[in-house]
């Protein structure tokens, strides 16, 4: 599938996401007038938990990083917030790829080490989305669709998580596994591979120490809780009536399903789309909890819209130069 396909499908899952999620036209007077009660000045603490949800990220994937030598906060927070930034306005989370570019090329790290701290981040936060959504199913009626998808990514971590742990512990079935795959490939592509398992292998190592280990999951957790009052914050700042914890928690589980999906930049639409679901469990109109989807959105996509601009002056980096990275690493 070429980028622009992918670029087409993703905008056309969010648009329809967002289509799918709205209230029919006679319900927009009702919209407005659920904008007109948001409480704005929520938007202040939502913002700031927003940034320092990215610290927090920060300092795990410091600590992910631990093989591979000591890596200072300010190159971590430098490359994150750019990396974020490119996937507020650009397409296909290009920002995935850069920030651990850009963070190789600041370091002495490998690009190859960098990226499987960053592949170990995104299990850790698949395993910790699947822990809130174990609670969610049992502290709220949710639809046999949302348990079926739960019990689907629970099966994928399961294997993720199998094949990382059987690389770092340089398993021999699953190591030969990977070998036996590299060998189909193309002489080059094979010896290029052959060197990033290699790299990949070493920079797993040490991650699975027993105080690192339990740090690391206890950051995981710490993590997803503080993206999770984001949520919480949202409902007050909309006067909406949802418990505050059970409500948070099953906002941030079915928005992080949601936002897994493909779409525009900025994961608009599927973003939206996964706050109005989760609001209707708990029995909020789609009318009212319209306002509550873009206002939580907008102020995280903002957010992190000007703390990205500010490190893309601050690193001296521009847009050509991260489109370079995609091309480099396409």
């Amino acid at each position: 599938m070429t980028r622009t396909t992918r670029t087409i499908l993703g905008i056309a899952i969010s648009v329809i996401a967002l289509y799918l999620a709205m209230p029919p036209r006679e319900e927009w007077g009702e919209v407005a007038a659920a904008f007109a009660r948001v409480h704005y000045g929520y938007v202040i603490p939502i913002a700031a938990l927003a940034v320092y949800s990215i610290v927090v990220r920060c300092q795990r994937w410091q600590l992910l990083l631990r093989p591979v030598g000591t890596v200072a906060m300010m190159p971590l927070l430098s490359a994150t917030a750019i990396g974020f930034l490119c996937n507020m306005v650009l397409p296909l989370r290009l920002g995935e790829i850069v920030r651990p570019v850009l963070l190789a090329r600041r370091t002495s790290a490998s690009v190859s080490s960098v990226f499987a701290s960053v592949l170990l981040e995104r299990l850790l936060d698949m395993l910790t989305i699947l822990v809130f959504l174990g609670l969610v199913m049992t502290l709220v009626p949710v639809s046999d669709t949302i348990r079926h998808s739960g019990i689907a990514f629970l099966i994928f971590a399961v294997i993720a998580v199998t094949g990382v742990v059987g690389l770092q512990r340089e398993h021999p079935l699953v190591v030969g596994l990977m070998r036996w795959l590299l060998a189909r490939m193309p002489g080059n592509l094979r010896d290029r591979g052959e060197a990033a398992l290699q790299s990949f292998i070493g920079g797993l190592q040490g991650i699975g120490e027993g105080p690192v280990l339990a740090r690391v999951l206890a950051y995981s957790v710490y993590l997803w809780l503080v993206i999770a009052s984001v949520f919480g914050i949202g409902f007050w700042a909309c006067d909406l009536p949802v418990p505050t914890v059970t409500g948070a928690l099953a906002l941030v589980t079915i928005v992080a399903g949601a936002v897994s999906a493909p779409s525009a930049p900025g994961f608009i639409g599927t973003f939206q789309a996964g706050c109005i679901l989760a609001l209707g469990l708990f029995g909020v109109s789609r009318a009212d909890a319209v306002p509550y989807a873009f206002v939580v959105w907008g102020a995280q996509w903002l957010t992190q819209i000007v703390l990205g601009v500010v490190f893309l002056f601050r690193e001296n980096v521009s847009f050509r130069d991260i489109r370079a990275v995609e091309e480099a690493n396409s």
